[in-house]
């Protein structure tokens, strides 16, 4: 399985006149040649918006028709129910009860419906494609190649805001971004290294990758990152192919990671988001010179959840 890059330009263009590029923020806190992507400044505040747009944009005016129905932890859901309303569709979005309020808030006020079901992602996904028999147009959070490819246009902008760069490091979870962001840099220069970061709690591609057994623990700051990867995904071959190694990070370095991002970066990051930061921060990545882009990947992240990393 392959992402043309062709697929990941038509994208950028549909995208374009809806989306802003995202800023490249240089981070010497990092490294002297570290670079923030700040994706967590995105519309809907996390990178999600890319791949649910340019899905929905996709769609036939029937398959809009029928409405959409997503299931999410959070980012997702907020980017599927913006782009919903954009386009003028009607959207559900199945949420695990868990999720933080901030994000249940976030997909009522696009105008979709939040349906609050199960204890854990995988639950909540279960009852999403249910609900696809009865009609609704499943619109994936990873699995679907329009997903991937508007994504990959994050790619694209590291290549054109920083064409110097030699490494690009990715938070992971079912390998959507990781998936485009490769194949976009990959086919474009082979030479630049891609990292993908899992959280420990959280270890799906790892497992994937390295043929390991860790198990899922849902009680974690990374909860956009929760969830098993789903069997048959696309994301699969395209990572496989494309990005170079997966690391791990544990709760208190992501913890470290989220207050070092407001306190000298100046960001508020969620726990997912900041993986790549910590994998730097705590040398799971060496800082070794090289011109090095980190995904920060989404900025919401509950209040509570913030007083608490901060205490």
């Amino acid at each position: 399985m392959n992402l043309p890059l062709g697929d990941i330009v038509r994208a950028q263009h549909r995208l374009r006149p809806l989306l802003q590029a995202t800023a490249l923020e240089a981070e010497p806190e990092l490294g002297s040649n570290v670079w923030l992507k700040l994706e967590n400044c995105n519309q809907t505040h996390s990178f999600k918006i890319r791949g649910a747009l340019n899905a929905i944009l996709s769609l036939s005016a029937d398959e809009r028709g029928r409405g959409i129905i997503a299931a999410s932890s959070g980012n997702h859901a907020a980017a599927v129910a913006y782009a919903a309303q954009l386009t003028g569709a009607s959207a559900q979005i199945v949420m695990p009860r868990t999720t933080p309020q901030k994000k249940v808030k976030n997909v009522q006020r696009y105008g979709a419906e939040a349906v609050l079901f199960g204890d854990n992602y995988d639950l909540a996904e279960a009852e999403a494609l249910r609900r696809v028999a009865q009609g609704r147009t499943w619109v994936s959070p990873y699995n679907d190649a329009s997903v991937i490819a508007g994504a990959g246009t994050i790619g694209l902008e590291i290549l054109e805001q920083l064409p110097q760069v030699e490494r690009v490091v990715v938070p992971v979870s079912g390998g959507g971004l990781i998936a485009g962001i490769a194949a976009a840099v990959k086919q474009i220069n082979p030479a630049i290294e891609v990292i993908g970061v899992n959280a420990q709690s959280a270890p799906a591609m790892y497992n994937v990758f390295y043929e390991a057994a860790r198990p899922q623990v849902w009680d974690t700051l990374a909860d956009a990152l929760s969830g098993d990867i789903e069997a048959g995904s696309i994301t699969l071959p395209i990572s496989q192919r494309y990005v170079d190694k997966i690391v791990l990070v544990s709760e208190a370095e992501i913890a470290a990671a989220m207050r070092f991002m407001l306190e000298v970066a100046g960001w508020v990051v969620e726990g997912g988001g900041a993986v790549a930061v910590a994998a730097l921060l705590h040398e799971v990545v060496p800082a070794d010179g090289r011109a090095t882009a980190l995904v920060v990947s989404g900025g919401n992240v509950d209040l509570a959840v913030l007083r608490g990393v901060l205490s």
